[in-house]
């Protein structure tokens, strides 16, 4: 079944170029800071936020997944960081700007 993740994140005294590489870091394990709507729109998720699709037996393997995805991706880097992931099934999500 897919799951819907969605990390968000803080680097600790982080630079510019620190966050470009965490971004990159994450994409390669499946979270985007750009998603496509049902539409075909692209939507950009707000800073410091990623989002991605996983398939798996459950929403609590897919966090675990991802926590210890990203966990492992910061931590090469040497980042300190705080990390929030939550997944579900059967998701909906909407994005707008103001």
């Amino acid at each position: 079944m897919a799951y819907f993740a969605l990390c968000t994140f803080d680097l600790k005294n982080a630079s510019y170029q620190d966050y470009q590489n965490a971004y990159s870091d994450l994409e390669r394990i499946g979270l985007k800071r750009v998603i496509v709507a049902e539409n075909g729109k692209n939507v950009i998720i707000p800073t410091t936020t990623v989002s991605g699709e996983f398939n798996s037996q459950s929403s609590t393997a897919v966090r675990d997944h991802v926590c210890d995805q990203v966990q492992v991706a910061f931590h090469a880097r040497g980042f300190t960081s705080e990390v929030f992931v939550v997944a579900a099934g059967d998701w909906a999500w909407g994005g707008r700007t103001t």
